[in-house]
């Protein structure tokens, strides 16, 4: 008889080919050390908590979630990443991720878990809102690299 069951557990750094692939399946592909490095990073932190979603001993999803502290704001639970596999979609995954997710920012002492969604992913969108999240605000997300030149350089502070 099979076990038809979802059940959930922390993230692993033997997880991290499963992890690897799912990523890519969501648009951030990456190979399997780089995984290993980013999973070592992070499995251990107290500030962090990665789950994975399985039947009979499968991985069908990931959801990793961390805790947020900024100067001009309470602390917040944020999702980092939250990916169920194309073929495990629409059969719970994604709910009892997020559920474990909320489990634990209850635990860190926190009142809010945050995600962002590009602007593009109506589906994830539609998805959030049925478990209970609301749309907050929109914004863009700058970045800039960190170059090996501007080692040296004087940022002015003593």
């Amino acid at each position: 008889m099979s076990d038809d069951r979802i059940r959930l557990r922390r993230m692993a750094l033997q997880d991290a080919p499963t992890v690897c692939s799912l990523s890519s399946e969501l648009g951030y592909p990456t190979d399997t050390a780089r995984m290993i490095a980013r999973l070592a990073a992070i499995l251990d932190r107290e500030d962090h908590a990665a789950f994975v979603a399985t039947r009979s001993d499968v991985i069908l999803g990931w959801g990793h979630a961390f805790v947020c502290q900024f100067v001009e704001s309470d602390a917040f639970v944020e999702v980092g990443g939250l990916v169920v596999s194309e073929t495990a979609r629409s059969q719970g995954v994604g709910s009892k991720l997020v559920e474990a997710i909320v489990g634990w920012a209850r635990a860190q002492g926190v009142a809010e878990v945050r995600v962002r969604s590009n602007i593009k992913r109506d589906d994830a969108h539609a998805f959030y809102r049925g478990r209970g999240f609301a749309d907050t605000k929109t914004q863009r997300v700058f970045a800039r690299a960190v170059r090996r030149s501007d080692e040296g350089r004087s940022d002015g502070i003593a």
